[in-house]
């Protein structure tokens, strides 16, 4: 159960972090240029959208977490396919 929590939150919960900040920040800033603000809107948006869509792909995957925080974290070392 840890691996698929510490999987999630490497692959997914830094999007949507990213995306309610990014939200948050074009409702508070109304000094802005209105098309500025709905950039930084929709951005924000698109950043939560794209967490649901990494979260939909960790629940559908048929690989254990655990296999895919080993492969996660030999892709950060490094390890596995030599570059073409």
């Amino acid at each position: 159960m840890w691996d698929g929590i510490e999987l999630w939150l490497r692959k997914a919960a830094g999007l949507l972090l990213m995306g309610v900040l990014m939200t948050g920040h074009a409702f508070v800033r109304e000094r802005w240029w209105l098309p500025w603000r709905l950039v930084v809107f929709l951005a924000g948006i698109g950043a939560v959208v794209g967490c649901g869509v990494e979260t939909w792909k960790l629940v559908r995957s048929r690989e254990s977490a655990k296999a895919a925080l080993d492969r996660l974290e030999a892709a950060e070392r490094g390890e596995g396919a030599a570059p073409i």
